[in-house]
């Protein structure tokens, strides 16, 4: 019969760790049954310590519970490895460290850890549980989720203000950012977009128009019809806001989302005029959600627009103004939502229906 998972919750202990790290919990998986009494015999005292024998079983804890910080893996096991168990985990917490811990350390076993780049530490057995440099590897871990944790919530925070003074600063949208982001990734889910790349779509797309913060109000809150000059004002703006996302290292894979999400692929866009494949992929979702989100909102100025208008007004520019597979992934992103129903479509959804 197949070994059963267990989750044993050690009582903490009078240790100045405690105090610090009472709250988060350390995960270790493996098949053998010896390793896991070892590991919280010795470490129990010191740790909040949770055991399976089955990575089935502490994936559905750690999807569960967002308080586990370190993740110890054995690498061989039933079901899946724990490079894979690893590489899961991430997706699930991205802040979650985890360590490898195998008695078949290979060198390609290795190299795919670093490239995969989900291990904090790759540690051989046998390990000694209850030295103090491995109690230590334990506390650097959890140190380790808290620093990228905080880095994370604090990116986070960061695009979210930029996001609404952009939209104060506009006037005429608010939380249009917003929407344009989950409207971006709605159409990246469609591409099949890596995790990854929908995180970044996210990220971009609230900033797209940080450009608009350098132009003036009198300009860009004008109630009127610009002049030729104010156009031209106004159109500096994607070019101004992926110089200023430029200026920043960890942000600087986000710019095109705001320099390019103004460029067609008929190469009569702005900045840079750039045509077809020239147009990162990423930039030319954004446009055509930045352009979905503005027809379909109320503004002081407009009514929404009707499903079909905004559908006939997308069909004019396709290929044009907007990708071809981006459209397509727009449309079966509102199919999906239950926004557009293809029964009654005037125009050529054939590629979702």
């Amino acid at each position: 019969m197949p070994k059963k998972s267990r989750i044993r919750n050690a009582p903490m202990k009078n240790d100045p760790t405690h105090h610090r790290f009472k709250d988060l919990k350390i995960v270790y998986v493996d098949d053998e049954e010896s390793n896991l009494f070892a590991f919280e015999g010795l470490l129990n005292h010191r740790f909040e310590i949770l055991t399976f024998n089955a990575p089935g079983k502490a994936l559905t804890y750690i999807e569960t519970h967002s308080d586990v910080a370190v993740a110890i893996l054995d690498q061989v096991m039933p079901q899946m490895t724990g490079l894979e168990l690893a590489e899961v985990v991430k997706k699930i917490r991205p802040t979650l460290t985890c360590i490898m811990l195998t008695g078949n350390a290979t060198k390609q076993l290795a190299i795919d850890s670093v490239e995969r780049q989900v291990f904090y530490k790759f540690l051989e057995k046998p390990i000694d549980f209850g030295s103090e440099r491995f109690k230590e590897i334990l506390i650097e871990g959890i140190q380790n989720h808290l620093l990228d944790k905080t880095k994370l919530e604090f990116r986070e925070g960061t695009l979210e203000l930029l996001a609404n003074l952009i939209d104060d600063k506009d006037g005429h949208t608010h939380f249009h950012s917003q929407r344009v982001a989950e409207w971006s990734v709605r159409i990246g889910k469609q591409m099949n977009m890596s995790d990854r790349d929908q995180v970044l779509l996210y990220e971009g797309a609230l900033i797209h128009d940080l450009g608009k913060i350098s132009i003036p109000d009198d300009i860009l809150k004008k109630p009127g019809k610009l002049t030729p000059l104010e156009r031209r004002i106004i159109m500096t703006h994607p070019g101004r806001g992926g110089d200023l996302i430029d200026r920043i290292p960890q942000l600087r894979e986000l710019s095109t989302m705001a320099r390019d999400h103004h460029e067609r692929p008929d190469g009569k866009g702005y900045p840079r005029g750039l045509k077809g494949e020239d147009i990162p992929v990423l930039a030319s979702i954004v446009a055509l959600a930045d352009f979905f989100e503005a027809l379909s909102s109320r503004r002081a100025y407009k009514e929404p627009w009707e499903m079909s208008k905004i559908i006939e007004e997308i069909e004019l520019n396709r290929g044009t103004q907007f990708r071809e597979d981006v459209v397509v992934a727009l449309y079966a992103a509102l199919k999906d939502e239950g926004l557009w129903d293809t029964e009654v479509a005037k125009f050529r959804l054939a590629a979702v229906s």
